[in-house]
């Protein structure tokens, strides 16, 4: 690492440990409830729970524990769940825990729960720093499904995967998808084959929130987790809208619709059913190399989930089908299907399955046991231009887990959770992976068999620490024992500042053609150079986070700096040869620093912005040298602004998001005509919307990429896509120009 990175990284990190201040403030716990068939106390997850005058808030755990912190000596909280009365509750500067038991709504009027939930917020309680996106943050932007979803976020980036296929793929601390566990409801999902469209599978108007976990994760949910983790949680019957509708589209007719409803068959048994379509069939060309500037594409899309809770018991099920089509090339393709014309088409059915169990022993507090399981089904039937590649995967996972307390608290029925201080958990998983591919006829097969054994202690006898340690074990059938420890550290220095810090290993098995079909869309050979190794690094952290007030203004400073480093990798050789494209292990270093700044201002009149700093430094060993890690941009810096009105009626959001330069692979042996630079300019993008809400509809409308930036000549050889230097796949900046949208939603409670 040069000078000058070393020197930006090192003021990063002398920011991150000075950032600690405010000493002087309180913290209010509490638990929600509501009141079962029988008046027994159920905890309500992911109430609303606010101050007063303030946007300062709070999400219900799974239990409906939540924690405020203040510098108020009286406070008081609003709380507010949807089906339940609201409540306002007082707590005196002398007393620092709550609990409120909400009263549900008797009326047969459509109930309208106003809801001032944050539209960020990080996480109090979670021992790792956890971001969280609300159905209020979603709703700031299109988001039209999970890949569309970071827009108003700076700490995920987003990227086109090529020119032709319009695949969108996420990177967390500069890394690449295949390094972030995505999971739905905390069962792992969208890995193998489904990594390179899988983000479109998610509608936007499902997801109740994002959690972004950045650094090492919990062990209890696998090995693969290197750079964090990204849970969705899909909008549940009990706290959903009775019906939902949001309809879609742009100026370039992109359409999409979703539906929602939901039933409560009694206090236990409740259900929902989710259906979401789009259509686009058009064809662009705003750059006349004849080539579509976004794909066609067709998908159909259902979900159906259930809930019973019944005492000590808690059951999920949720079924999920989805079809979904493209097709992309030249434009005489799209049009005219003219066999001699290059073209593209995908098509996708993918089933998923999953269940999970909870049951609390009726005779000790404090322990549980959680099962998960989980089956999968994606296949996939595709043409490059002339080349075929299809797949199938056929997944089974299955998840135990054992939680208890080394303390004697869970005999003591009168006993809270502020007497445990040495809990642990325990587990077993298993993982099946069935992989099928063909390309250009020739089969490939892979069995992965993984079971495994997990544990995780956690400490927190000394006030105001939590620490963490985990390890996992898992018997690979393909690459042998996996040993995966990891350690979580938390310390509340007072209610307004936190540090955590983690260290941990990771895992990846490569699926070198499936993750990186992008490659499929040049003319490049595809080589193996020798048989590739699983994916091994190690991730360290640490991050701190800050509330305070000034000028009667409430402030949110965090900041974090991780870095990764590889003990074996998956290169991708782009740069030695412009005809092929070279797969190996890692033989050399591969490292990732990542640091980011942000702070959030809450003027306190419904107006906050939120301002982010990133520095990447991303290098590996390619081809002997070590070089810079191409096409990921170096820097980021973010503004994001939202205002409502004081009624909430109006609301709008602007966001400026500036990406920094990067490398570009060598094409300096190709015709001149068609070399690239050898490092791309940085770019900006800006965003906006604008809401409008009525009783039982909110309308809005919003600009993507309002400068019309669009990268340059994207398509190496696009005169000739048969030919040998045709490449679609040197993408870093956008594809699409200014986008104009406008939607509805209709929403009855």
């Amino acid at each position: 690492m040069n000078k000058t990175n070393m020197k930006k990284i090192s003021i990063i990190i002398i920011v991150i440990i000075s950032s600690c201040f405010n000493i002087f403030a309180r913290e209010i716990k509490g638990t929600v409830y509501g009141l079962g068939e029988n008046n027994e106390k159920i905890g309500l997850p992911r109430a609303n729970v606010w101050l007063e005058g303030t946007k300062i808030g709070s999400l219900t755990d799974d239990l409906g524990n939540f924690l405020i912190k203040t510098n108020q000596k009286d406070a008081t909280l609003i709380i507010g769940y949807v089906g339940y009365k609201k409540d306002t509750v007082s707590v005196p500067f002398d007393q620092d825990r709550i609990e409120v038991i909400l009263k549900q709504e008797f009326t047969s009027e459509t109930v309208i729960v106003e809801d001032k939930r944050p539209t960020q917020m990080i996480s109090k309680s979670s021992i790792s720093k956890t971001e969280i996106i609300t159905d209020n943050g979603l709703k700031k932007a299109a988001c039209c499904n999970l890949s569309e979803s970071f827009t108003t976020n700076p700490s995920v980036d987003v990227a086109y995967s090529d020119a032709l296929t319009g695949a969108k793929q996420i990177q967390l601390l500069g890394l690449s998808q295949v390094y972030t566990q995505i999971m739905t409801e905390k069962v792992p999902n969208l890995q193998g084959f489904a990594s390179n469209q899988g983000l479109s599978y998610i509608p936007g108007p499902w997801m109740n929130s994002i959690s972004i976990s950045k650094g090492a994760s919990s062990v209890s949910t696998g090995y693969e987790s290197i750079t964090g983790q990204i849970n969705v949680d899909y909008k549940e019957p009990t706290n959903a809208d009775r019906l939902y509708f949001n309809g879609y589209t742009n100026d370039i007719f992109r359409s999409e619709g979703s539906l929602l409803s939901k039933v409560n068959f009694s206090d236990a048994l409740s259900s929902a059913l989710m259906v979401h379509g789009n259509l686009f069939n058009g064809t662009l060309d705003h750059n006349s190399d004849g080539f579509t500037d976004m794909p066609q594409n067709t998908q159909f899309n259902i979900l159906n989930r259930w809930e019973n809770r019944k005492g000590a018991w808690d059951s999920k099920t949720l079924i999920n089908a989805i079809y979904n089509e493209l097709k992309s090339g030249q434009v005489s393709y799209l049009k005219n299907m003219n066999p001699d014309a290059y073209g593209i088409f995908s098509k996708v059915n993918r089933y998923n399955i999953f269940t999970k169990n909870g049951f609390v022993l009726p005779t000790e507090k404090f322990q549980s046991l959680g099962t998960i399981l989980a089956f999968t089904h994606n296949s996939q039937n595709s043409n490059y231009g002339n080349i075929n590649y299809d797949n199938e995967q056929n997944s089974l996972f299955i998840n135990l887990i054992w939680q208890s307390s080394f303390d004697s608290p869970h005999h003591d029925t009168t006993a809270s959770e502020e007497d445990v201080h040495n809990s642990y958990s325990l587990g077993f998983s298993y993982l099946h992976n069935n992989y099928i591919e063909s390309l250009a006829g020739q089969p490939r097969f892979q069995n992965e068999s993984v079971p495994g054994f997990f544990m995780e202690y956690i400490f927190s006898g000394i006030e105001n620490l939590s620490i963490t340690p985990g390890v996992r074990v898992d018997f690979h059938n393909l690459y042998g024992t996996l040993l995966t420890p990891r350690l979580h550290i938390k310390y509340d220095v007072n209610p307004y500042n936190t540090i955590r810090a983690s260290i941990g290993k990771g895992y990846h098995n490569p699926l070198p053609i499936a993750e990186n079909q992008y490659i499929l869309a040049s003319s490049r050979k595809i080589i193996f150079d020798e048989n590739l190794g699983i994916e091994e690094a190690w991730n360290m952290g640490f991050n701190t986070s800050s509330d305070f007030d000034l000028f009667g203004w409430n402030f949110t400073f965090n900041t974090e700096y991780y870095y990764t480093t590889f003990r074996n990798q998956t290169i991708i050789d782009m740069d030695s040869n412009p005809f092929e494209v070279h797969f190996y292990n890692l033989n050399g270093k591969s490292y990732a620093h990542s640091a980011q700044l942000d702070l959030k201002t809450d003027f306190m009149n419904g107006l906050i912005i939120t301002t982010a700093y990133r520095f990447n430094d991303i290098m590996q060993t390619i081809g002997g040298t070590l070089e810079r890690k191409p096409l990921i941009s170096e820097s980021k810096f973010f503004v994001n602004i939202e205002y409502s009105t004081p009624s909430d009626n109006w609301l709008f959001d602007f966001t400026f998001d500036y990406n920094g330069g990067g490398r570009i692979p060598l094409t300096n042996t190709l015709p001149a005509e068609y070399q690239m630079k050898q490092t791309f300019p940085g770019f900006v993008q800006l965003f906006g919307q604008i809401t409008r809400r009525f009783n039982f509809i909110e309308a809005y409308i919003g600009v993507e990429n309002l400068t019309n930036y669009i990268q340059p000549n994207p398509i190496i050889a696009s005169n000739n896509p048969f030919g040998e230097y045709f490449n679609s796949s040197y993408i870093w900046g956008p594809l699409i120009g200014r986008k104009i949208y406008a939607g509805i939603r209709l929403i009855i409670n």
